[in-house]
């Protein structure tokens, strides 16, 4: 007896350990196939010159430097591409009339994805703030986007051609990117690029959906994008429900401290016990300096709380552009008829985004 046949239109298993299809062949005599060819041959290189891109920029953003916005504004011309790859790729495909093929496409999003993570990253970084673990998590979670971009057999035969995968990558890699950008680039203040970037990732979620089920005839494949896309609304509720665990990329704390005296906008020595006695003579300062990038007006708010209870919130502003941070503060004199108990400031965005952090004792 022998074996049916394997009917031609059939799928080929994909092999793991394949090397990923090569995307450049067909454009390989002009400039694009050129420089597709060399990330090809070198896939370590983009991401390690975008991380370090990344770093210059914010080294840059702590000296002043205009040119930090121009590198920001560089990393932002590949979010075009990022937000509109299948319409995009469609529309290169006509223009070259078949000479780029999805490969390419594919790799030239590869390409983008990993330059805006590996940007984004160093922001991300060094906005997060120990005391919050959601931030730590959430820029794990962003380092693990940046990886899997960079692992060509990880990303060419698990994540691109898994269409609701992929749809689901595209989202999470735009939501960063945009964190990070829109107040460098835009001077967007958090509290306005946060939504803003909400907004956008539900938008490309949402169109990458229609255009996945108008392509699609299978019922089956349907309902699994229809289960993810669900899935991708509903952590994204949960994430702007939870939005003080994303860190206020742009915003970095140099000095924060609980002190008793203040000579001008010189803070005297932190403390983290107080006698109740000698808080009725002095009060208690929050200060912190935050540094921002130049040009970018962030509103911010000091909580107090004792024992975990809310007892004050006292607004402020900060301006970005001077090296060693701007520096504001909150004075409380007044504390109740029982001030005794752990005390805790914390200094957040308008959205609830933990920037500092600092505790004291009164007793």
């Amino acid at each position: 007896m022998s074996e049916s046949p394997v009917p031609e239109s059939a799928p080929s298993p994909i092999d793991p350990d394949a090397p990923p299809p090569s995307p450049v062949t067909p454009v390989s005599g002009t400039l694009l196939g050129r420089v597709l060819a060399l990330l090809h041959r070198h896939p370590l290189l983009l991401p390690v010159a975008s991380f370090a891109f990344g770093v210059g920029s914010f080294l840059l953003v702590q000296r002043g430097e205009h040119m930090a916005r121009v590198m920001a504004v560089i990393a932002l011309l590949g979010w075009p591409w990022l937000l509109a790859e299948g319409v995009l790729g469609r529309w290169f495909a006509r223009r070259t009339r078949g000479r780029l093929p999805e490969a390419t496409a594919r790799f030239i999003t590869q390409q983008v994805q990993q330059e805006l993570l590996f940007f984004s990253l160093p922001f991300l970084f060094t906005a997060m703030s120990a005391a919050a673990p959601g931030q730590i998590a959430f820029v794990i979670a962003a380092g693990a986007l940046a990886v899997a971009s960079a692992i060509d057999p990880l990303y060419w035969h698990r994540i691109a051609p898994n269409p609701a995968l992929s749809m689901a990558f595209h989202g999470g890699c735009s939501f960063v990117a945009s964190l990070v950008i829109l107040p460098l680039a835009v001077h967007l203040p958090v509290e306005q690029a946060l939504p803003i970037a909400f907004g956008i990732t539900a938008l490309t979620l949402l169109l990458s959906l229609v255009a996945l089920l108008r392509q699609t005839a299978d019922g089956a494949a349907k309902r699994r994008y229809l289960a993810v896309g669900t899935i991708a609304a509903a952590l994204l509720v949960l994430m702007w429900l939870g939005r003080a665990a994303i860190p206020p990329a742009g915003l970095w704390v140099r000095e924060a401290r609980i002190t008793t005296t203040l000579d001008g906008f010189v803070p005297g020595a932190a403390v983290d016990q107080v006698a109740i006695t000698q808080l009725t003579e002095t009060g208690l300062i929050a200060f912190v300096a935050v540094r921002a990038p130049r040009g970018l007006s962030q509103a911010v708010v000091f909580d107090w709380q004792q024992d975990g209870r809310l007892i004050d919130r006292i607004p402020a502003e900060i301006t970005g552009g001077r090296d060693a941070g701007f520096r504001t503060y909150s004075r409380k004199l007044h504390f109740g008829e029982d001030p005794r108990g752990h005390w805790q400031v914390d200094l957040r965005t308008s959205q609830g985004q933990l920037i500092a952090r600092r505790s004291v004792e009164i007793r």
